[in-house]
């Protein structure tokens, strides 16, 4: 897929950023206070692009930038093979077993899987490691697990804390499945797209012709915003 999932993919370095906002005052006797802002909490990346793609081979991600331009949210995912150790699952869990598991409730920041006795997981079974990804039926809108989650004796569900609280509607979450690892579903925009600057060189042979190409350079960092504002 051309557009944000390709940048992505190419990607040079990422910058994460999913810390709260947080307000600090400082009062007439210089005692900080601060403040937490009610928020969703979205996730925002930094892209930076290596300078190495050339035009004859990138020119329909090019259209699929412009296309998107400033404003159009797409779905991506961590899923190629460049970017997949980012987000790798760490527990022990296998995809029968993940599939088996459904949401029962998610209050806050506690979100509570249920049918751990069908999916076959044992008691001790560690399901998930600090900073796993998860997603929730089919809402792109990824979640981090807070801490090691291990079955306790005789249970058939467990609750764990996830790094934000819950944005989704009853429906969008009652027995829905989950999706863990780099899988999840991401839904980013980039408000502000870089332009492109051709940088013209590397010819090369093509057919028994010479053709003419180019490096691209973008005019930026790629700075993608996570778009929450339509979950359901």
């Amino acid at each position: 897929m051309a557009g944000l999932q390709e940048i992505i993919n190419k990607a040079g370095s990422i910058n994460i950023d999913r810390r709260k906002v947080v307000g600090l005052q400082v009062t007439r006797n210089e005692i900080p206070r601060t403040s937490l802002t009610p928020t969703r909490n979205p996730w925002r990346f930094t892209i930076e692009m290596p300078p190495v793609l050339s035009w004859w081979d990138h020119r329909n991600l090019v259209e699929a930038l412009d296309t998107l331009d400033r404003y159009s949210p797409q779905i991506v995912n961590f899923s190629n093979s460049c970017v997949s150790w980012i987000w790798r699952y760490q527990g022990v869990l296998t995809q029968n077993q993940v599939n088996g598991l459904t949401v029962s409730s998610f209050n806050g920041t506690q979100l509570t899987l249920s049918g751990l006795v069908a999916a076959g997981i044992t008691n001790g079974t560690t399901l998930f490691l600090a900073n796993d990804l998860i997603q929730i039926g089919a809402n792109p809108y990824p979640f981090t697990v807070a801490s090691t989650s291990v079955v306790a004796t005789g249970s058939n569900t467990i609750t764990f804390t996830v790094n934000r609280p819950n944005f989704l509607s009853f429906g969008a979450y009652n027995n829905a499945s989950i999706t863990v690892g780099p899988n999840c579903n991401f839904y980013l925009f980039c408000p502000n797209m870089p332009i492109y600057k051709l940088v013209p060189g590397n010819q090369f042979s093509f057919q028994g012709v010479l053709i003419n190409n180019a490096r691209i350079e973008f005019s930026d960092n790629f700075t993608l915003y996570e778009w929450v504002g339509g979950a359901a």
